[in-house]
């Protein structure tokens, strides 16, 4: 039988792909057109307003001698999460993300996804082309994301039929994917790339990638039903016949990109203690833009049952004296 032997909660903003602090303070330029800002309280909220209504209250957190800090702090965690996922032995990644338009377009966006083909192709296609033309060179976010090359990474299709099946019979509609498609114009994208670049040796660990579609609506996964598709998650790994060594990744999250460190730190403190009614009753209106990620988390907790957080980092970054940034979080249950 296939045993879950940890999971992993990471975030995967462009930000951990660099570890130059003046590119992350340069990203306030990203935030000034952003239109999936929103404030505290989950409304949608201009750059402008920030300002006016922050002025420059995170400046010194903004500073390139802060921000620089916290890049060396964000380079140990990946750095410790990679060492410690090592010693677990994983034979398969399952991995809960999102799609941004990498493998999915707005006339189709499934509110939950499977891939189950034998390769995992990465998207060649640029999604950072308002990154780009603010920042310049986004080489470095894209080979920190697998992308832009048209890279291929095995993919595990046995035990993603297998989750598919106990999904549909958990009453879950399911999105199936064998295949990627045209590779010049589609492909698997960050949230499933970073796995690879940040967690393993690019290729050696085969892949099943999760869709859970939170950031797009109309059809977005109410925040109830993340808890409920981590414990049919791991139904699924407990059910398979196969002896593997599964690890469940959560990747994205936590606040962005306005940092709500309240916010961050009550999904943190649940999911330590596996809090069900506290993850399950998150307010969906402030689960939007990039915050929508904290489900892939609530996912993940639920699935973890039987296992314990050894141990998370946080990093509240404000990239922007108007607080513009992201809760960079990183967590190991085992």
């Amino acid at each position: 039988m296939a045993q879950l032997v940890g999971a992993v909660g990471m975030s995967h903003s462009s930000l951990i792909t660099t570890d130059d602090p003046e590119l992350w303070r340069r990203h306030e330029q990203v935030d000034r057109t952003n239109p999936y800002l929103r404030d505290r309280a989950g409304n949608p909220v201009t750059f402008a307003e920030l300002e006016q209504a922050n002025g420059d209250r995170y400046a010194q957190q903004a500073s390139l001698e802060h921000l620089g800090e916290q890049a060396r702090a964000t380079r140990a965690a990946l750095d410790r999460l990679k060492e410690d996922v090592a010693a677990l032995e994983p034979d398969v990644f399952v991995v809960v993300g999102d799609d941004q338009l990498e493998l999915h377009d707005l006339d189709c966006m499934p509110a939950l996804a499977v891939f189950y083909g034998d390769e995992v192709r990465m998207a060649k296609r640029l999604r950072f082309a308002a990154y780009e033309s603010v920042l310049g060179d986004v080489s470095p976010m894209m080979h920190g994301y697998a992308m832009g090359t048209g890279q291929v990474f095995p993919g595990h299709p046995r035990l993603a039929l297998h989750v598919i099946r106990t999904l549909v019979d958990r009453s879950f509609d399911v999105t199936a994917l064998a295949e990627i498609g045209d590779p010049e114009r589609a492909g698997v994208g960050h949230a499933f790339g970073v796995v690879e670049t940040q967690l393993m040796e690019p290729g050696s660990v085969p892949l099943v990638p999760v869709y859970l579609n939170g950031y797009f609506p109309p059809n977005q996964v109410p925040v109830p039903r993340a808890w409920d598709l981590g414990l049919a998650l791991r139904a699924a790994v407990d059910s398979y016949a196969e002896e593997l060594r599964v690890v469940l990744v959560a990747s994205g999250g936590l606040s962005h990109f306005s940092t709500d460190e309240e916010l961050d730190s009550r999904v943190l403190a649940a999911c330590r203690s596996r809090d069900e009614e506290a993850l399950r009753g998150l307010p969906p209106g402030l689960l939007n833009g990039g915050s929508s990620e904290i489900r892939n988390w609530i996912a993940i907790a639920a699935a973890a049952d039987g296992l314990a957080v050894a141990w998370d980092e946080y990093l509240p970054v404000y990239r922007s004296p108007a607080g513009t940034g992201v809760g960079l979080a990183f967590a190991l249950w085992r």
